[in-house]
């Protein structure tokens, strides 16, 4: 059976809002979930909104919100978003390149080194929310007991998977609710040479948990992250570490007390800007 190749062209909404209101329009489209993207420069008066889903939804948007929709090139966004990026490197252990980048031979090879390709997935590491959820998550890796096992959720382009099986990890279960981050996810999970990760598609939201890991990882909106929260608290074994991220600094202290009024205990906050990375613990029995 021969694979249904992608779509050339992806149809998204555009709306132009101002910086001041962000917070207010995340909480008004979050039920886009992860389709739902925010761009703005540092310090900037406006902020671009853009919104990938289905073509009816895209009608509703623009009859509800103004804006417009736009016929992009979708294989032309998959090579800007593969060109060659920088190197980065998080600890004297850890870093992440370019899919088809080369370490500089000057400097000392980490143990740990990434190889991952954007494309159409979020998660390259260059992101303030995926690099504050590496550094927690090697903080939390190195507390594991042998054999342990990690959940990675709104996995994007599968970094953070990628990066807890390398950490040690025996099994990651992995998924995202966006079907153009999973061909991705793939890719990088081959180029790594992963063989311990199990990648799904699901909705968080309608998603019914039958496991618990020591480990939980979710890099999504902080509006997800509040709705999902009985969902993403089942999953936790007695005293796992979960990593919480996506979260805007307005939203820090609601998305926190939602997490510890079920009994969740604060390790570490990770600020870069406007975002926030939490690392929380599970009480004991």
């Amino acid at each position: 059976m021969t694979s249904k190749p992608a779509p050339r062209h992806v149809r998204r909404w555009v709306r132009h809002a101002s910086a001041h209101h962000e917070d207010a329009w995340r909480e008004r489209l979050s039920f886009l979930g992860t389709g739902l993207v925010s761009l703005a420069r540092p310090g900037g008066r406006m902020v671009r909104l853009e919104a990938y889903t289905t073509d009816a939804t895209l009608r509703h948007l623009e009859r509800e919100f103004g804006g417009k929709i736009e016929t992009i090139d979708a294989a032309k966004i998959a090579r800007r978003a593969n060109a060659p990026r920088r190197t980065l490197q998080f600890a004297a252990d850890l870093a992440v390149i370019d899919a088809h980048g080369r370490w500089p031979v000057t400097r000392p090879k980490p143990r740990i080194l990434l190889r991952i390709a954007g494309a159409m997935a979020f998660g390259t590491g260059e992101h303030a929310t995926t690099a504050s959820c590496l550094r927690l998550l090697r903080r939390a890796a190195a507390c594991q007991e042998p054999g342990w096992t990690a959940l990675d959720i709104g996995t994007g382009s599968g970094i953070l998977a990628i990066a807890a099986e390398k950490f040690g990890a025996t099994r990651v279960d992995a998924f995202d609710y966006d079907s153009r981050a999973l061909p991705a996810a793939r890719a990088n999970l081959h180029r790594n040479r992963c063989t311990r990760i199990t990648l799904t598609r699901r909705d968080l939201l309608k998603w019914r948990p039958t496991r618990r890991y020591p480990l939980v990882m979710a890099n999504v909106f902080s509006e997800i992250l509040c709705a999902a929260a009985p969902q993403i608290v089942a999953t936790l074994k007695p005293e796992a570490y979960l990593i919480l991220s996506g979260i805007l600094s307005s939203l820090e202290q609601e998305t926190l007390a939602t997490f510890t009024a079920r009994g969740l205990q604060l390790e570490a906050a990770n600020r870069r800007g406007k975002w926030v990375t939490l690392l929380l613990r599970a009480p004991g029995r």
